[in-house]
């Protein structure tokens, strides 16, 4: 039986859509899916910069699906995606009737992270069918040096942001390169102003070579039954000449 008791309390919080994960003055800041969309205030900041305004992961151009996701520590972070694998046949579902395609016939894609004065992360793809697979992989990814404070509003600073993909043998780059400047007049004082920060994504480890284009990382996959893909990311930052190592 319920009893009454004048004076208490209950309060209700709301869930939180962000998830954290964070270490010294580097904070990522996703959805609850794991990524990061445009235009809204998520993002890895690194001393008070986005730097990442973009990153998902997409299977012949589709996201996954999110089964598995969690903080293991504040600066680390695993989660588990699956997605129906390309070009194998799934068999009928005889028993409730409740199991989806990606269940029956999975890829599994894993994602490790790890916040430092950047971000670690390592890229698992795993095929649990009995049949090879074949697909495109694709990190759809973009950077903004937006100030934190813009992310909550309009845009004020203006300035020049370059792309460029370096290709190599085992190990390739994109590096986000942005620089602004202005000249100032307040109270007596007169000058010029100028900041450079920059992003590069390095992959290594890989397992088959990428391409960059159109503002995404594609990777063609084939992998045979119970075949694994792997790709080691490092987000380096550059805030004013000063690299800081993830």
């Amino acid at each position: 039986m319920f009893e009454h008791r004048p004076g208490f309390l209950v309060r209700l919080r709301p869930r939180s859509d962000t998830i954290y994960a964070s270490q010294s003055r580097t904070v990522l800041a996703t959805e609850l899916d794991g990524t990061i969309a445009d235009g809204r205030e998520r993002g890895l900041f690194v001393h008070q910069t986005r730097l990442l305004s973009r990153y998902r992961y997409l299977f012949d151009g589709a996201p996954p699906q999110p089964v598995a996701l969690s903080n293991v520590e504040q600066h680390t972070w695993l989660g588990y995606y699956i997605v129906a694998a390309p070009g194998v046949e799934v068999e009928e579902d005889h028993g409730s009737g409740a199991l989806g395609a990606a269940s029956q016939e999975t890829l599994e894609l894993r994602v490790s992270r790890y916040v430092g004065e950047g971000l670690h992360e390592d890229l698992d793809i795993t095929n649990f069918t009995q049949q090879p697979t074949s697909f495109e992989f694709t990190l759809d990814i973009d950077a903004d040096f937006a100030d934190q404070i813009e992310t909550k509003s309009r845009r004020l600073q203006q300035g020049e942001l370059k792309r460029e993909w370096r290709p190599a043998t085992g190990v390739c780059e994109l590096v986000f390169d942005y620089t602004a400047e202005h000249h100032y007049h307040q109270q007596g004082n007169t000058g010029h102003a100028a900041i450079h920060r920059q992003l590069t994504v390095r992959l290594e480890h890989l397992s088959s070579p990428g391409d960059y284009r159109e503002g995404r990382i594609v990777f063609p996959i084939d992998l045979p039954p119970g075949g694994r893909w792997h790709c080691c990311l490092n987000f380096i930052p550059m805030i004013d000449g000063q690299v800081l190592a993830p």
